[in-house]
């Protein structure tokens, strides 16, 4: 649903926060400024479009399977098959999607293994992406992203959770160096403690960006304060989202290239948990401003509501039908009468 938000926000002066380069020189206010209007001057959506919420869920269905079990796990909750029937209505809509959004994903994909190989600095990777993403919106290029990143890590996670049982994953394993990786699992698991905590921040906030997307314009426009200040700063959200991305993917490399035995460093260790830290802050003013945008609909859907039901008290009516059907299944969600004993 369009929402006829900015194209080109401000850079809010919440996210002006002094933050870390992978040099480890500090970035001042006016540094941050100069970043985000170099994202900014890279967007230029062309209003095109595709379900951002329905690739968003297989993406984090992908990324909460993706843990360091041995084996994974095969038990099901009921609301779990209940969902997997749904998704199976939807399986037609989804390929039909990914079709078209294969080839950029790919693309996405490719340029993170690439810069992550060849050393190339966060920053940089992160721009070279949002020069590839500049026909999205800001939304779409945070999922899109996330898709890329979740096909890499499912993956490294997949042969990690069956390679002892399928021969051919056991050989692709082991170019992976991943039966190495597995053994030193102690060792290496608050390196994936802080990737996992990572990952969900993202993913949290990635839906809250989301979220703003589905807020009815007949009810809200950026003329609220609170949309207006998400609005500024969800440019800020994306940008330090697909930045975690690109650190993510940077771990996962160094383990299938150089294996266990490269350590992570304390500016690695101090890279995951500050962007953690700078994301949650992000997702906490974010959900802030959201909450506030919903009281605000909500207010205005009471108003129309009650002004719906004084003009249906004003009119002439042959029977009391509609001002009960208004007064007790105001939402239209009426529900059939049942006989208690034989239904």
């Amino acid at each position: 649903m369009a929402s006829g938000l900015p194209l080109r926000p401000q850079t809010p002066a919440s996210s002006q926060q002094l933050i870390r380069s992978d040099r480890g020189s500090m970035l001042t206010m006016s540094d941050d400024n100069v970043m985000m209007k170099q994202i900014l001057a890279t967007h230029a959506p062309d209003g095109r479009e595709f379900d951002v919420k329905l690739l968003l869920q297989h993406v984090e269905d992908i990324l909460k399977r993706a843990t360091l079990q041995a084996q994974p796990d095969t038990s099901q909750t009921t609301s779990e098959i209940e969902a997997e029937t749904d998704a199976q209505t939807l399986h037609f809509t989804f390929i039909t999607m990914f079709d078209a959004l294969s080839y950029i994903i790919d693309r996405i994909s490719r340029e993170i293994a690439y810069k992550a190989l060849s050393g190339i600095d966060a920053h940089a990777t992160t721009v070279s992406l949002f020069d590839m993403l500049e026909s999205y919106s800001w939304d779409a290029k945070l999922v899109l992203t996330l898709a890329a990143f979740a096909l890499k890590y499912g993956q490294f996670w997949l042969l990690a959770q069956i390679y002892s049982s399928n021969p051919l994953a056991k050989s692709m394993a082991t170019l992976k160096q991943l039966p190495s990786i597995l053994e030193h699992s102690g060792p290496l698991k608050p390196r994936f403690d802080a990737l996992n905590n990572l990952i969900k921040v993202m993913m949290d906030l990635t839906k809250c960006v989301v979220e703003f997307k589905d807020l009815p314009p007949s009810y809200i426009s950026s003329e609220v304060p609170a949309l207006s200040t998400a609005v500024a700063l969800i440019p800020t959200a994306v940008y330090w989202t697909i930045r975690s991305v690109v650190a993510c993917a940077a771990q996962i490399t160094s383990l299938t290239t150089m294996g266990h035995e490269h350590t992570i460093s304390t500016t690695e260790a101090w890279e995951l948990s500050t962007l953690a830290h700078k994301l949650t802050n992000i997702l906490e003013h974010l959900r802030k401003q959201l909450a506030t945008c919903h009281q605000h609909i909500d207010e205005k859907r009471n108003v129309e509501d009650f002004q719906m039901l004084l003009n249906l008290f004003e009119m002439i009516h042959i029977d009391n039908m509609k001002i009960l059907k208004a007064l007790i299944y105001a939402k239209d969600d009426m529900q059939p009468l049942l006989d208690g004993t034989s239904k």
